[in-house]
């Protein structure tokens, strides 16, 4: 692992993200590593990734309604993922299984938060193909410093068109 994930952990630096709304009035959420602005984005699945790529699993959400810190579960490599649709029916049946959703101010909050835990149980290690952009997204993004998973496989065909219209998601670090 980083050196400087272990460092971040030893001064108790933590992973938290709270939220601003945009010009539209859709939050986006702001990620920060202890005082240390990370990224911004509309999207949590690019949240869950950028944890990903950083090796951390524990996050503290901020909102208007409160404050909640919890492990992101994170599948191990190998191990076999559900398909998301079947997660999301899954927690929609059992909604104790969310852990952020109870901080949601308003609808487009609730979606995004409850993204959180949807997305956490795709497979990060392997992604399937909308996982992937969001996980080179993140890297993209994220201080190299940071991350302690690279990528194993290169770009695919058309990335760069790829990234740039993910970008249109993305509001910190300037695109």
């Amino acid at each position: 692992m980083n050196s400087n994930i272990n460092n971040a952990a030893a001064n108790n630096e933590e992973l938290t993200l709270t939220f601003f709304l945009n010009d539209n009035g859709v939050p986006v959420a702001d990620v920060y590593l202890g005082e240390r602005r990370l990224l911004a984005t509309t999207h949590p699945a690019t949240v869950v990734a950028a944890m990903h790529a950083m090796g951390q699993t524990k996050l503290t959400v901020k909102t208007s309604v409160g404050s909640h810190t919890a492990e992101v579960p994170f599948n191990e490599p190998g191990e076999e993922a559900w398909p998301l649709p079947t997660i999301n029916l899954r927690m929609q049946l059992n909604p104790r299984l969310y852990q952020f959703r109870h901080l949601a101010p308003t609808t487009d909050y609730h979606l995004f938060l409850q993204g959180l835990d949807l997305f956490a149980h795709d497979t990060w290690h392997t992604p399937p193909a909308q996982a992937d952009e969001h996980l080179r997204a993140a890297h993209h993004h994220l201080p190299k410093d940071l991350i302690s998973r690279p990528l194993t496989t290169r770009d695919p065909k058309g990335w760069k068109r790829t990234l740039k219209n993910r970008n249109n998601f993305i509001y910190f670090p300037e695109c």
